[in-house]
């Protein structure tokens, strides 16, 4: 399980956000950023889209990436051809597997979807490709369809299957179930692809490695269509943490990564955001601050030079004096521990009636006002 293949697809379902468009720059750069964390392969875009999005993968191609480069296509030939025409050799094929989808959005049967699968396959393979296959929304189909899929998507001579949970309505517990059955059964590479529309996407592609997935999906930030996918930083990070998983991954690019897609994007990352938000390892409570300061782990369950994140004391209602003398300290501001609660008080009242962060300057120029006053 050390070699679980990681894979991104920020720049195909991550700029399907509503309003995100990436131009050829900030593709290639994010595609950079991508490898240089390691990932085993990048989803580059469809190629069918041709104009702009072909010109983007195309200068991926050639921008000296290790990772695979995938190409996302249609259930049909024609976008298969695109991919190939644009230069990619890897090919993921999308076509449904819940009946919901099958009778409702494309009026077929499930002997029409394998068919197609089939010969999609056979057509992708005849062309020298590593293939690629859907079982979209498979969170809604039945068990025993998708182990006969996967099945057939062996025997077309498929790479590997994408079990997508479309609308993301899987838990952990489903999860790891359904994904132990059809890789067990199946013996095609299975990889899990989480949607967060109930904000279980991380938990849920964890919960399907445990049960046999050998591939997981994720975005940076989480983006994608509606409440996004699971984010890259936090299935990274629980993969090393929680399934004990030894990946060879550089996660201290992970904080500029999120930062540089978010710009690209225009979609702030939320401060509290786990991992990369700028609140993960800032401190304001006195209690936390004393912790933090002496033992950094006491409330800190990695520190923040793992993630390329960096430790905040935060000055604001809830301070206490210690921090109020480390901002003093760290100023070189030579300061009496017996004159600090004053401070502290006006620290307080300052921080309730701005409802902002007290900068190292304020608390300084506070600092420095009590001590003219008592000196009169």
């Amino acid at each position: 399980m050390k070699d679980l293949w990681l894979e991104d697809t920020t720049l195909r379902e991550g700029e399907q956000s509503p309003g995100v468009s990436f131009n050829l720059e900030e593709k290639v750069q994010i595609a950079k950023y991508l490898d240089a964390v390691g990932v085993t392969a990048i989803e580059v875009g469809t190629p069918a889209m041709g104009g702009p999005e072909t010109e983007a993968i195309k200068a991926i191609l050639n921008a000296g990436i290790s990772a695979r480069l995938i190409g996302w296509n249609r259930g049909r030939k024609s976008d298969l051809e695109a991919s190939f025409a644009a230069g990619l050799d890897s090919v993921h094929i999308g076509l449904p597997a819940s009946d919901h989808h099958l009778h409702n959005k494309f009026e077929k049967t499930r002997e029409w979807v394998v068919e197609t699968m089939q010969e999609l396959v056979q057509y992708a393979k005849s062309q020298g490709a590593w293939v690629s296959i859907s079982a979209e929304d498979s969170g809604r189909a039945d068990e025993d369809f998708l182990v006969y899929y996967a099945k057939a998507a062996k025997e077309a001579g498929a790479d590997r299957m994408r079990c997508s949970d479309t609308i993301g309505v899987l838990n952990p517990f489903r999860a790891h179930d359904l994904f132990k059955r059809i890789s067990e059964e199946s013996g095609l590479p299975i990889m899990a692809h989480m949607h967060n529309d109930f904000g279980l996407a991380t938990a849920n592609t964890l919960a399907a490695v445990r049960g046999g997935a050998t591939q997981v999906h994720f975005t940076v930030n989480g983006l994608g269509e509606r409440a996004g996918l699971a984010p890259i930083d936090e299935v990274l990070l629980g993969l090393i943490k929680h399934n004990q998983l030894d990946l060879k991954v550089d996660l201290s690019l992970l904080k500029e990564l999120s930062e540089y897609v978010a710009t690209a994007s225009g979609r702030v990352i939320a401060k509290n955001k786990a991992v990369t938000g700028d609140a993960m390892f800032a401190h304001e409570s006195g209690i936390h601050v004393d912790g933090v300061l002496k033992v950094p782990d006491a409330f800190e369950p990695y520190p923040p030079e793992l993630v390329g994140g960096e430790r905040r004391i935060v000055i604001g209602k809830h301070s206490g004096s210690n921090a109020i003398l480390y901002i003093l300290q760290k100023n070189n501001v030579s300061a009496n521990r017996d004159e600090l609660e004053k401070v502290v008080e006006q620290v307080r009242y300052r921080a309730v009636t701005s409802k902002q962060e007290i900068t190292d300057e304020e608390v300084i120029s506070l600092y420095e006002q009590f001590k003219q006053v008592k000196s009169v």
